[in-house]
């Protein structure tokens, strides 16, 4: 079995060809895709997109992978274990930067982990989810109005 500690609250551990989290040593049930392919005619129009949300919407990710994201690809499962965990260690080393991963797994996450009482994530739950507040009414209404 593989595994890594990516900090105090958060493992990884590659079991049965399958990578779960563990926060706390608890498993972290919480759906988990990698986002794979990514074509390389389609690599300029992705140049201005600030998230992986961002990403996944504009090629069509679905949480099942569907839309040909994973579509052609094969690869191990040690090899989408550690893919799991450098992006999941560069989130944590990043201040949990809610762009880094997808917002379906980065804010669960984050609630479970100010859960357990990891002191950096309660400041960045709640400033995370102000963030994702105000995008949504800039989607809706006009961004300019808001720092005014």
């Amino acid at each position: 079995m593989n595994e890594f500690k990516i900090n105090e609250f958060i493992t990884l551990k590659l079991e049965n060809e399958e990578t779960n989290i563990y926060i706390k040593d608890q498993l972290f049930n919480q759906c988990k895709n990698l986002l794979l392919n990514i074509p390389a005619e389609n690599v300029s129009s992705l140049n201005e997109i600030k998230s992986i949300d961002e990403a996944a919407e504009k090629l069509g990710w679905t949480e099942d992978g569907q839309m040909g994201i994973t579509e052609g690809y094969s690869i191990t499962p040690e090899t989408e274990f550690w893919a799991h965990c450098s992006n999941l260690q560069l989130w944590v080393e990043s201040n949990y930067n809610s762009n880094l991963i997808h917002s379906n797994l980065a804010f669960p996450l984050l609630k479970e982990l100010v859960e357990v009482a990891d002191p950096i994530t309660k400041r960045v739950f709640k400033e995370e989810i102000a963030k994702k507040f105000l995008s949504c009414i800039c989607i809706i209404g006009s961004c300019s109005t808001l720092g005014e």
